[in-house]
């Protein structure tokens, strides 16, 4: 599918396994070329997060765009819809073999940019110097939050936030949510794993994302590792330039 855009993708991803953990359980993708960034978080407390969260990657890897808009949509929900099937089916009748995972997509097509998630990573966008989060949490203090009966600055420390009510292998149905925007020139897109925003500010991920692609991942790593980051992080800096500039 030829793809004709006055504008020009350029991204960074980075990872750490932060300064606590022993193994890294995050996984990520970007395929400029094709237009994808994904973030994919192994739950913890489940058994073998990073086989969920790698297997994710791996059946995104391969992607390349399909003739129409829709068809490519389809493919991406269908392939980790497939995911989700394999790691559930693999875990049926053995609770304590379950595999899960969050995931946090980012599709552009000329100037469209769709939003694809489930769980709590998260998909930010920066624009005209303002940080908004795009993505909705699939979490139990979220749902909490969205009845009103709690701040997001209370949820952030409360002692279930890290209870997430959707994610991929966990059940046998899983929606994705998928949501639709124009990307403007000089745009950026943040995709991470909730040890980013649980270790850093929205003003320090602001003022990282002020800078180029791989400075702003540069930058907001090193701040997670300089707060002493207690789970894996991983991000995607995704910018919408101008061609040329």
């Amino acid at each position: 599918m030829a793809i004709e855009s006055s504008l020009e993708w350029r991204s960074c991803g980075l990872t750490t396994v932060g300064t606590e953990r022993k193994h890294n359980e995050d996984a990520y993708l970007t395929l400029p070329d094709e237009g994808l960034w994904v973030v994919a978080d192994g739950m913890g407390g489940h058994a073998k997060g990073d086989v969920a969260s790698q297997s994710i990657i791996d059946a995104l890897e391969g992607f390349t765009p399909q003739r129409t808009l829709s068809t490519t949509i389809e493919l991406i929900e269908k392939r980790v819809l497939d995911v989700n099937e394999k790691l559930h089916n693999q875990s049926l009748g053995q609770p304590d073999k379950v595999m899960g995972s969050t995931v946090a997509m980012v599709y552009t097509y000329q100037d469209h940019v769709f939003y694809m998630w489930a769980g709590d990573s998260r998909i930010y966008r920066y624009r005209n110097k303002k940080l908004d989060q795009v993505s909705h949490d699939h979490s139990f203090v979220q749902e909490i939050v969205d009845k009103g009966m709690m701040t997001p600055e209370e949820a952030g420390n409360h002692p279930s936030a890290n209870i997430i009510t959707r994610a991929v292998g966990v059940s046998d149905k899983l929606v994705i949510d998928i949501d639709h925007d124009i990307a403007q020139p000089g745009d950026k897109y943040l995709i991470c794993s909730d040890g980013l925003f649980k270790d850093i500010t929205i003003e320090d991920i602001s003022r990282a994302m002020d800078q180029i692609p791989f400075k702003a991942a540069q930058s907001l790593i090193e701040t997670a590792l300089a707060n002493e980051a207690n789970d894996n992080v991983t991000v995607i800096v995704v910018e919408a330039a101008t061609p040329g500039s």
